[in-house]
Protein backbone atom coordinates (compact mmCIF):
# COMPACT_ATOMS: atom_id res chain seq x y z
CA UNK A 1 0.00 0.00 0.00
CA UNK A 2 1.20 3.32 -1.06
CA UNK A 3 1.25 5.35 2.20
CA UNK A 4 1.42 8.57 0.59
CA UNK A 5 -1.80 8.00 -0.80
CA UNK A 6 -3.58 7.42 2.55
CA UNK A 7 -6.67 10.00 3.01
CA UNK A 8 -8.11 10.17 6.46
CA UNK A 9 -11.71 9.32 6.40
CA UNK A 10 -14.13 12.25 7.91
CA UNK A 11 -17.73 10.79 9.73
CA UNK A 12 -15.71 8.46 12.39
CA UNK A 13 -14.71 8.86 16.09
CA UNK A 14 -12.16 7.35 18.73
CA UNK A 15 -14.23 5.23 20.89
CA UNK A 16 -11.30 4.24 22.85
CA UNK A 17 -8.33 6.48 22.79
CA UNK A 18 -6.41 3.60 24.96
CA UNK A 19 -6.69 1.09 23.06
CA UNK A 20 -6.59 3.09 19.62
CA UNK A 21 -10.61 2.10 18.58
CA UNK A 22 -12.74 4.18 16.16
CA UNK A 23 -16.18 3.39 14.84
CA UNK A 24 -17.54 4.67 11.14
CA UNK A 25 -20.13 6.45 10.57
CA UNK A 26 -20.43 6.52 7.40
CA UNK A 27 -22.83 3.84 6.47
CA UNK A 28 -25.16 2.19 9.08
CA UNK A 29 -22.96 -0.82 9.43
CA UNK A 30 -21.18 1.71 11.89
CA UNK A 31 -18.11 -0.33 12.31
CA UNK A 32 -16.04 -0.69 15.39
CA UNK A 33 -11.70 -1.25 14.33
CA UNK A 34 -9.48 -1.96 16.30
CA UNK A 35 -6.07 -0.76 14.37
CA UNK A 36 -4.99 -2.58 11.19
CA UNK A 37 -8.49 -3.53 10.97
CA UNK A 38 -10.58 -2.73 7.73
CA UNK A 39 -14.52 -2.09 7.54
CA UNK A 40 -17.17 -3.95 6.09
CA UNK A 41 -16.35 -2.47 2.80
CA UNK A 42 -12.71 -2.95 3.14
CA UNK A 43 -12.32 0.41 1.49
CA UNK A 44 -11.82 2.22 5.42
CA UNK A 45 -8.85 0.78 7.79
CA UNK A 46 -7.93 1.95 11.22
CA UNK A 47 -4.44 2.76 10.96
CA UNK A 48 -2.89 3.93 14.76
CA UNK A 49 -6.11 5.02 16.06
CA UNK A 50 -6.99 7.09 12.92
CA UNK A 51 -9.68 6.13 10.11
CA UNK A 52 -8.38 6.27 6.62
CA UNK A 53 -9.87 5.80 2.98
CA UNK A 54 -7.73 3.13 1.36
CA UNK A 55 -9.34 4.23 -2.08
CA UNK A 56 -8.84 7.83 -2.46
CA UNK A 57 -8.75 8.83 -6.20
CA UNK A 58 -8.54 5.04 -7.55
CA UNK A 59 -10.93 4.63 -10.49
CA UNK A 60 -11.56 3.32 -13.80
CA UNK A 61 -12.45 5.85 -16.42
CA UNK A 62 -15.19 5.14 -19.31
CA UNK A 63 -16.95 7.37 -21.18
CA UNK A 64 -20.25 6.34 -22.07
CA UNK A 65 -23.94 7.45 -22.84
CA UNK A 66 -26.20 8.11 -19.80
CA UNK A 67 -28.69 5.11 -20.68
CA UNK A 68 -26.03 2.77 -19.79
CA UNK A 69 -26.66 4.06 -16.36
CA UNK A 70 -29.88 3.33 -16.19
CA UNK A 71 -31.11 7.01 -16.05
CA UNK A 72 -33.66 7.89 -18.76
CA UNK A 73 -35.15 11.29 -17.52
CA UNK A 74 -31.62 13.46 -17.09
CA UNK A 75 -30.28 14.44 -20.09
CA UNK A 76 -31.21 11.87 -22.60
CA UNK A 77 -28.93 10.62 -24.45
CA UNK A 78 -26.11 12.67 -23.19
CA UNK A 79 -22.38 11.42 -23.23
CA UNK A 80 -21.11 10.85 -19.90
CA UNK A 81 -17.60 10.61 -18.36
CA UNK A 82 -18.22 7.55 -15.49
CA UNK A 83 -15.56 6.98 -13.07
CA UNK A 84 -15.85 3.49 -11.30
CA UNK A 85 -14.27 3.54 -7.81
CA UNK A 86 -13.24 0.54 -5.34
CA UNK A 87 -15.32 -1.45 -3.00
CA UNK A 88 -18.87 -1.65 -1.21
CA UNK A 89 -20.62 -1.78 2.02
CA UNK A 90 -23.22 -4.66 0.23
CA UNK A 91 -22.09 -8.41 -1.23
CA UNK A 92 -25.29 -8.94 -3.38
CA UNK A 93 -25.20 -11.93 -5.28
CA UNK A 94 -26.30 -10.48 -8.93
CA UNK A 95 -23.22 -7.93 -8.79
CA UNK A 96 -22.00 -6.81 -11.76
CA UNK A 97 -19.10 -5.58 -10.73
CA UNK A 98 -17.56 -7.68 -8.11
CA UNK A 99 -13.95 -6.92 -9.92
CA UNK A 100 -14.25 -3.81 -8.18
CA UNK A 101 -16.80 -4.10 -5.49
CA UNK A 102 -14.68 -6.80 -3.39
CA UNK A 103 -11.30 -6.35 -4.09
CA UNK A 104 -8.97 -5.87 -1.46
CA UNK A 105 -7.53 -2.34 -2.47
CA UNK A 106 -4.36 -3.30 -1.47
CA UNK A 107 -4.34 -5.13 -5.15
CA UNK A 108 -5.67 -2.46 -6.76
CA UNK A 109 -3.62 -1.52 -9.92
CA UNK A 110 -6.05 1.38 -11.61
CA UNK A 111 -4.79 4.78 -11.99
CA UNK A 112 -5.39 7.54 -8.96
CA UNK A 113 -7.35 10.99 -10.25
CA UNK A 114 -7.11 14.21 -8.54
CA UNK A 115 -10.58 15.45 -7.95
CA UNK A 116 -9.52 18.39 -10.47
CA UNK A 117 -8.25 16.01 -13.50
CA UNK A 118 -11.63 14.04 -12.90
CA UNK A 119 -13.52 17.68 -14.23
CA UNK A 120 -10.51 18.16 -16.59
CA UNK A 121 -11.15 14.72 -18.21
CA UNK A 122 -14.94 15.48 -18.02
CA UNK A 123 -14.71 18.80 -20.21
CA UNK A 124 -11.79 17.45 -22.30
CA UNK A 125 -14.08 14.70 -23.41
CA UNK A 126 -16.78 17.13 -24.28
CA UNK A 127 -19.05 15.31 -21.78
CA UNK A 128 -22.31 17.34 -20.29
CA UNK A 129 -22.04 14.76 -17.27
CA UNK A 130 -19.75 13.11 -14.98
CA UNK A 131 -20.98 10.03 -13.13
CA UNK A 132 -19.74 8.50 -10.50
CA UNK A 133 -21.18 4.80 -10.43
CA UNK A 134 -20.54 1.04 -11.02
CA UNK A 135 -19.46 0.00 -7.92
CA UNK A 136 -20.70 1.67 -4.89
CA UNK A 137 -19.11 5.24 -5.36
CA UNK A 138 -19.90 6.33 -1.58
CA UNK A 139 -16.98 4.18 -0.24
CA UNK A 140 -14.79 6.75 -1.62
CA UNK A 141 -17.02 9.67 -0.51
CA UNK A 142 -14.55 11.91 0.81
CA UNK A 143 -13.28 11.40 -2.98
CA UNK A 144 -16.06 11.33 -4.41
CA UNK A 145 -16.94 14.72 -2.92
CA UNK A 146 -14.11 16.45 -3.91
CA UNK A 147 -14.29 15.75 -7.16
CA UNK A 148 -17.92 16.41 -7.98
CA UNK A 149 -17.65 19.73 -6.08
CA UNK A 150 -14.70 20.21 -8.64
CA UNK A 151 -16.79 19.21 -11.59
CA UNK A 152 -19.70 21.49 -10.76
CA UNK A 153 -17.38 24.55 -10.55
CA UNK A 154 -16.57 23.83 -13.81
CA UNK A 155 -19.87 23.74 -15.10
CA UNK A 156 -20.37 19.89 -15.57
CA UNK A 157 -23.45 17.83 -14.14
CA UNK A 158 -22.98 15.49 -11.42
CA UNK A 159 -24.78 11.90 -11.17
CA UNK A 160 -24.51 9.73 -8.32
CA UNK A 161 -25.45 5.58 -8.92
CA UNK A 162 -25.81 4.19 -5.44
CA UNK A 163 -27.03 1.59 -3.54
CA UNK A 164 -28.31 4.51 -0.82
CA UNK A 165 -27.35 2.52 2.06
CA UNK A 166 -25.29 5.60 4.06
CA UNK A 167 -26.08 7.91 7.08
CA UNK A 168 -28.16 10.70 6.63
CA UNK A 169 -25.15 13.33 7.51
CA UNK A 170 -22.67 12.28 4.92
CA UNK A 171 -25.42 11.80 2.27
CA UNK A 172 -26.72 15.39 3.28
CA UNK A 173 -22.88 16.30 2.51
CA UNK A 174 -22.66 14.57 -0.72
CA UNK A 175 -25.94 15.79 -2.36
CA UNK A 176 -24.35 19.73 -2.39
CA UNK A 177 -22.71 18.44 -4.73
CA UNK A 178 -24.86 16.58 -6.44
CA UNK A 179 -27.42 16.54 -9.60
CA UNK A 180 -29.54 13.27 -9.80
CA UNK A 181 -29.32 10.39 -8.17
CA UNK A 182 -30.27 6.75 -9.61
CA UNK A 183 -30.74 4.83 -6.45
CA UNK A 184 -30.27 0.86 -6.90
CA UNK A 185 -32.68 -0.58 -4.67
CA UNK A 186 -31.90 -4.24 -3.80
CA UNK A 187 -35.53 -5.44 -2.73
CA UNK A 188 -38.44 -4.54 -0.46
CA UNK A 189 -37.62 -5.79 2.92
CA UNK A 190 -34.81 -6.55 5.64
CA UNK A 191 -34.69 -10.14 5.40
CA UNK A 192 -34.45 -10.19 1.32
CA UNK A 193 -31.57 -7.49 1.74
CA UNK A 194 -29.86 -10.17 4.51
CA UNK A 195 -30.59 -12.97 2.11
CA UNK A 196 -29.31 -10.95 -1.15
CA UNK A 197 -26.60 -8.69 0.18
CA UNK A 198 -25.40 -9.96 3.33
CA UNK A 199 -26.66 -6.85 5.06
CA UNK A 200 -28.49 -3.66 4.22
CA UNK A 201 -32.25 -2.55 5.04
CA UNK A 202 -34.85 -1.09 2.94
CA UNK A 203 -36.57 1.42 5.45
CA UNK A 204 -32.39 3.37 5.26
CA UNK A 205 -32.53 3.40 1.72
CA UNK A 206 -36.21 4.74 1.38
CA UNK A 207 -34.67 7.43 3.94
CA UNK A 208 -32.29 8.48 1.29
CA UNK A 209 -34.88 8.16 -1.35
CA UNK A 210 -36.92 10.69 0.58
CA UNK A 211 -33.51 13.16 1.35
CA UNK A 212 -32.88 13.32 -1.96
CA UNK A 213 -36.23 14.63 -3.05
CA UNK A 214 -36.14 16.72 0.33
CA UNK A 215 -33.17 18.70 -1.59
CA UNK A 216 -35.29 19.05 -4.99
CA UNK A 217 -32.50 16.59 -6.74
CA UNK A 218 -33.58 14.44 -9.49
CA UNK A 219 -33.83 10.67 -8.90
CA UNK A 220 -34.65 7.60 -10.59
CA UNK A 221 -35.02 4.04 -9.01
CA UNK A 222 -33.68 0.95 -10.16
CA UNK A 223 -34.54 -2.40 -9.09
CA UNK A 224 -33.07 -6.14 -10.60
CA UNK A 225 -35.64 -8.65 -10.71
CA UNK A 226 -35.16 -12.37 -11.30
CA UNK A 227 -37.78 -14.82 -10.12
CA UNK A 228 -34.97 -16.96 -8.12
CA UNK A 229 -34.44 -13.83 -6.24
CA UNK A 230 -37.62 -13.83 -4.88
CA UNK A 231 -38.17 -10.20 -6.60
CA UNK A 232 -41.08 -10.32 -8.88
CA UNK A 233 -44.18 -8.62 -9.86
CA UNK A 234 -45.15 -8.43 -6.03
CA UNK A 235 -42.11 -7.08 -4.94
CA UNK A 236 -42.68 -4.16 -7.35
CA UNK A 237 -46.15 -3.87 -6.29
CA UNK A 238 -44.55 -3.07 -2.78
CA UNK A 239 -42.00 -1.04 -4.30
CA UNK A 240 -44.30 1.27 -6.74
CA UNK A 241 -46.69 1.63 -3.75
CA UNK A 242 -44.37 3.35 -1.21
CA UNK A 243 -43.06 4.91 -4.65
CA UNK A 244 -46.45 6.54 -5.65
CA UNK A 245 -47.53 7.57 -1.80
CA UNK A 246 -44.25 8.28 0.15
CA UNK A 247 -42.27 9.71 -2.68
CA UNK A 248 -43.96 11.13 -5.90
CA UNK A 249 -45.43 8.66 -8.93
CA UNK A 250 -43.37 10.97 -11.71
CA UNK A 251 -40.45 9.10 -10.13
CA UNK A 252 -39.60 6.64 -13.25
CA UNK A 253 -38.32 3.52 -12.14
CA UNK A 254 -36.07 0.99 -13.82
CA UNK A 255 -37.18 -2.53 -13.82
CA UNK A 256 -33.60 -4.54 -14.46
CA UNK A 257 -32.78 -8.01 -16.62
CA UNK A 258 -30.77 -9.62 -14.63
CA UNK A 259 -27.74 -11.25 -16.50
CA UNK A 260 -25.78 -14.00 -14.87
CA UNK A 261 -22.81 -12.21 -12.75
CA UNK A 262 -20.23 -13.17 -9.51
CA UNK A 263 -22.72 -15.98 -7.66
CA UNK A 264 -25.74 -16.33 -9.84
CA UNK A 265 -23.70 -17.78 -12.73
CA UNK A 266 -25.74 -20.83 -12.48
CA UNK A 267 -29.07 -18.94 -13.29
CA UNK A 268 -30.30 -18.07 -17.05
CA UNK A 269 -31.39 -14.07 -17.24
CA UNK A 270 -34.42 -12.60 -16.40
CA UNK A 271 -37.61 -13.90 -18.50
CA UNK A 272 -39.40 -11.05 -20.06
CA UNK A 273 -42.53 -12.32 -18.86
CA UNK A 274 -41.70 -11.67 -15.34
CA UNK A 275 -40.45 -8.07 -16.76
CA UNK A 276 -43.35 -7.44 -18.43
CA UNK A 277 -45.64 -8.43 -15.50
CA UNK A 278 -43.81 -6.14 -13.27
CA UNK A 279 -44.52 -3.27 -15.56
CA UNK A 280 -48.66 -3.97 -15.67
CA UNK A 281 -48.00 -3.99 -11.79
CA UNK A 282 -46.46 -0.60 -11.65
CA UNK A 283 -48.78 0.75 -13.89
CA UNK A 284 -51.39 -0.58 -12.31
CA UNK A 285 -50.60 0.80 -9.38
CA UNK A 286 -50.30 4.59 -10.56
CA UNK A 287 -46.57 5.27 -11.32
CA UNK A 288 -45.96 7.22 -14.42
CA UNK A 289 -42.17 6.57 -16.16
CA UNK A 290 -41.64 2.86 -15.78
CA UNK A 291 -39.07 1.09 -17.95
CA UNK A 292 -37.86 -2.23 -18.65
CA UNK A 293 -34.81 -2.04 -18.71
CA UNK A 294 -31.60 -4.15 -20.08
CA UNK A 295 -33.74 -6.03 -22.74
CA UNK A 296 -32.25 -4.17 -26.15
CA UNK A 297 -35.21 -2.82 -28.52
CA UNK A 298 -38.39 -3.33 -25.87
CA UNK A 299 -40.97 -0.77 -26.38
CA UNK A 300 -41.30 -0.46 -22.39
CA UNK A 301 -37.72 1.23 -22.98
CA UNK A 302 -39.57 4.18 -24.40
CA UNK A 303 -40.86 7.46 -22.84
CA UNK A 304 -44.66 7.86 -23.11
CA UNK A 305 -46.53 11.01 -21.89
CA UNK A 306 -48.35 10.05 -19.13
CA UNK A 307 -51.42 12.38 -20.12
CA UNK A 308 -51.91 11.69 -23.95
CA UNK A 309 -49.59 8.60 -24.16
CA UNK A 310 -47.71 10.20 -26.97
CA UNK A 311 -44.61 8.68 -27.41
CA UNK A 312 -41.50 11.19 -26.85
CA UNK A 313 -38.79 9.28 -26.22
CA UNK A 314 -37.63 6.46 -28.30
CA UNK A 315 -34.55 4.38 -26.94
CA UNK A 316 -33.15 1.00 -28.98
CA UNK A 317 -29.71 -0.95 -28.09
CA UNK A 318 -27.79 1.76 -30.32
CA UNK A 319 -29.36 4.97 -29.51
CA UNK A 320 -31.85 7.49 -28.14
CA UNK A 321 -33.85 10.26 -29.95
CA UNK A 322 -36.07 13.00 -28.61
CA UNK A 323 -39.14 13.04 -30.38
CA UNK A 324 -41.59 15.04 -28.78
CA UNK A 325 -40.37 16.77 -25.84
CA UNK A 326 -40.05 20.68 -25.75
CA UNK A 327 -37.03 21.89 -23.98
CA UNK A 328 -39.30 23.08 -21.11
CA UNK A 329 -39.70 19.69 -20.72
CA UNK A 330 -43.29 19.10 -21.77
CA UNK A 331 -45.07 17.13 -24.19
CA UNK A 332 -45.08 18.65 -27.73
CA UNK A 333 -48.73 17.14 -28.58
CA UNK A 334 -50.81 18.20 -24.95
CA UNK A 335 -47.94 20.63 -23.65
CA UNK A 336 -48.14 18.17 -20.23
CA UNK A 337 -45.05 18.65 -17.95
CA UNK A 338 -42.89 15.66 -17.77
CA UNK A 339 -40.53 14.50 -14.87
CA UNK A 340 -37.20 15.11 -17.00
CA UNK A 341 -34.09 17.28 -17.02
CA UNK A 342 -32.98 18.79 -20.58
CA UNK A 343 -30.73 22.02 -19.44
Amino acid sequence: MNQSLLHEAEYYDVIDEEEQIVQCHLCPFECQLKPDEKGKCLGRMNITGKLYSLTYGYATMKIDLIEKQHVFHFFPNARVQTFATYNCNLDCIFCSYSDHAHIDPEQISGKNYTPDQVAMFGIASGSKVVCFGDSEPLIAFEWVRDAAKASKERGLKVLLRTNGFFNEEPMKEILNYVDAVMIEVKTIDTEGYSRLCKGGDFDQVAKTMKLILENEIHLEISIILHEKLDNDEATVGVLANFIKTELSPEIPIHLIRMLPAYKTMDLVPTKTELLEKAYEMAKEVGLKYIYIDNVPNHQHANTFCPSCGDELITRTALSTENRRVSLQGRCNKCQSPIYIVLS
